[in-house]
């Protein structure tokens, strides 16, 4: 059996002051920063007001720590005990979390930060959730040059930095890594030079250029991106090569979970790339993106956004709950898409599917010829009308 952050929780039992922080402590930090904290004692604090660890998970039901993010199906109550039982981790205090999602901004933003015994500090950004403007928002990188929760990733970092700690860290897991390189990137020089490390766990990169700070040696010298070796997210809009694969027991998309990479001896077991078929997959994704001009983008994700809010739902989980109905409502709105627009979204489903090889993608490809013929149709009948 191969050891997860799961097994090093168990195993780890020394002080930051005796063994410092390192790469797996950061990504458990970046993985706890998914909690629903305002379902605790945070909730009945003010921002500043720093709480103890275990204070602020416990009296939490799982349901409402997780909030129906991939922790609950992937590992997430096996992570949760190990890490009430850790005594290196329940010697940190928590302060400073937010927590934003707006449909109509097409945001979603959460973070807090960690405070360590000796006064460092560690910001950690949120990944995506589940929400459907979450997803929404990542898409929007691809073709907005600052999307809300960047802009709120800076500010965060720079308030965190005026706090004065002995040593600043700052990262995140998925979007909530791609927020801490941004933040990093465009924070003033002197809340920059406070901070130690930077981690961006399987987050994307850029469509435009953030800032020149990208190409120093300091930010170089600070960054450590690391990926699973079927990463796809993590690929989107990356053109570097200084990033770290490791293994990870899920099967390709399921690699992204946290929760499943893999560590030895206290670090990251390393692999020497990513998989063939990740780089296949990633490839193909950014090509499409680099089919179309930024604003050609915009009109093909919000026109398939809108697919999905016509089934009236603001997360996954309610998206999926009346297949029946979300299925005529997302093939009537997949009927009124231009008829360039619905052959590229149907073009990309078949295409990912059989690279992709998961059981969401095989399913969404079995779906694919009714869903088709569903719209086509109601097309038909629009026409008609």
């Amino acid at each position: 059996m191969e050891h997860t952050i799961v097994e090093y929780l168990h195993e780890q039992r020394a002080s930051f002051e005796d063994v410092p922080l390192n790469d797996v402590d950061s990504l458990i930090l970046t993985t706890i920063a998914y909690f629903n904290f305002e379902n605790g004692a945070i909730g009945r604090t003010v921002p500043s007001e720093l709480v103890p660890l275990p204070i602020a998970i416990c009296g939490i039901s799982h349901t409402e720590l997780f909030g129906g993010i991939w922790l609950e199906r992937m590992g997430g109550d096996e992570f949760l005990a190990a890490l009430l039982a850790s005594p290196r981790f329940m010697d940190l205090s928590i302060g400073y979390y937010v927590n934003e999602v707006s449909g109509h901004f097409e945001k979603q933003f959460a973070a807090c930060t960690f405070f360590f015994p000796d006064g460092s500090a560690y910001a950690a950004f949120r990944g995506t959730d589940n929400s459907l403007a979450g997803w929404k928002e990542d898409f929007n990188l691809t073709f907005m040059k600052e999307v809300p929760s960047q802009i709120s990733a800076r500010t965060y970092l720079e308030d965190i930095a005026g706090t004065n700690p002995a040593r600043l860290y700052v990262g995140g897991h998925s979007k909530g890594g791609n927020l801490a390189e941004y933040a990093a990137l465009t924070c003033r020089e002197q809340t920059f030079a406070k901070v130690e490390r930077i981690f961006n766990y399987d987050g994307p990169g850029f469509a435009f250029e953030v800032s020149k700070r990208k190409d120093d040696a300091a930010y170089k010298a600070k960054l450590n991106k690391t990926v699973p070796e079927s990463s796809v997210f993590g690929m989107l809009m990356e053109n570097r090569t200084d990033y770290r694969v490791v293994r990870s027991t899920g099967v390709l998309f399921a690699q992204h979970a946290s929760t499943h990479w893999v560590v030895e001896n206290g670090d990251f077991t390393e692999v020497d790339k990513i998989s063939p078929e990740a780089a296949i997959l990633s490839s193909t994704m950014n090509s499409w993106a680099k089919l179309y001009e930024p604003e050609k983008r915009e009109l093909f994700i919000d026109a398939v956004y809108d697919i999905f809010c016509a089934a009236d739902a603001d997360t996954w989980r309610e998206f999926s709950e009346n297949r029946s109905e979300t299925a005529l409502a997302v093939a009537s709105a997949v009927a009124k898409l231009p008829a360039d627009m619905r052959a590229t979204l149907f073009g990309m489903v078949r295409d990912l599917a059989p690279i992709a090889g998961s059981e969401a993608a095989k399913h969404a490809r079995a779906y694919l010829p009714d869903l088709e013929q569903l719209a086509s149709n109601m097309q038909v009948g629009n026409q008609k009308e």
